[in-house]
């Protein structure tokens, strides 16, 4: 069975119940909403989506309101993903 970085992502998000409010991937990321700072975790969950696809994955998280956000895309050097 292969599965996906999003399939991960969304594993790892049932799993925490309502700590995560939405999952939205979008232009070759994905968007974690979260009540709680999981930065921690989305770094185990990187390593995992790492070693599951063979192509290395990372994170940002930032602050929205009252809520964090975890942003997971693929490791890749571009001039966009330097200035975001």
């Amino acid at each position: 069975m292969n599965y996906t970085a999003l399939d991960i992502i969304h594993f790892w998000a049932d799993s925490r119940g309502k700590q995560i409010h939405s999952v939205l991937p979008t232009n070759g990321k994905v968007h974690v909403r979260c009540t709680v700072d999981l930065s921690k975790e989305a770094g185990r969950v990187c390593n995992f989506i790492t070693l599951v696809v063979k192509q290395p994955w990372t994170f940002q998280k930032h602050r929205e309101n009252e809520m964090f956000v975890i942003v997971f895309f693929p490791e890749k050097v571009t001039l966009r993903n330097l200035f975001e």
